[in-house]
């Protein structure tokens, strides 16, 4: 099995491996400082299906942070595969928090797609993030042969 990530790729010749990493990424680019776009990824648990998971983690949201509150709650579609999109604030500590979550259904996995904006989001850093989080692929980035048109 090979496991790529942005530097290269690990072979692993042995055993079932599964991806549980977590992936964060900084938008030094945009205008507020510590906005960025995390990936974890994690199986559904045994006999919990999207619609359970998606309900327990919206009440967890609810209970775990400080003045919690829903923005949006949609359904959607990522890929072709049926995803989630949930927008709140909360309160860290005396900070607004203001955060998306695209959350991805594969193959009883769960693939949460969460970008975070310190403060007050403006609408082009907005746009910005749910651009890519919605613009998620399945597989391998596609190879362009050099001096092709894209």
């Amino acid at each position: 099995m090979h496991y790529q990530i942005q530097e290269g790729y690990i072979t692993f010749e042995t055993g079932e491996w599964q991806d549980r990493s977590v992936n964060m990424l900084a938008a030094n680019h945009l205008p507020v400082q510590g906005t960025n776009l995390v990936i974890t990824r994690e199986p559904l648990p045994a006999g919990v299906g999207f619609a359970e998971y998606l309900a327990n983690q919206k009440a967890l949201l609810a209970k775990e942070l400080a003045k919690f509150k829903l923005l949006a709650d949609s359904p959607d579609s990522i890929d072709d595969l049926p995803a989630h999109f949930l927008e709140f604030s909360w309160d860290n500590q005396g900070t607004a928090m203001n955060q998306m979550i695209c959350v991805i259904h594969n193959n009883g996995c769960v693939l949460n797609l969460t970008a975070t904006v310190p403060g007050a989001s403006d609408e082009a850093t907005r746009t910005t993030l749910v651009t890519a989080m919605k613009s998620f692929k399945l597989g391998q980035v596609p190879i362009v042969q050099e001096g092709a048109a894209r």
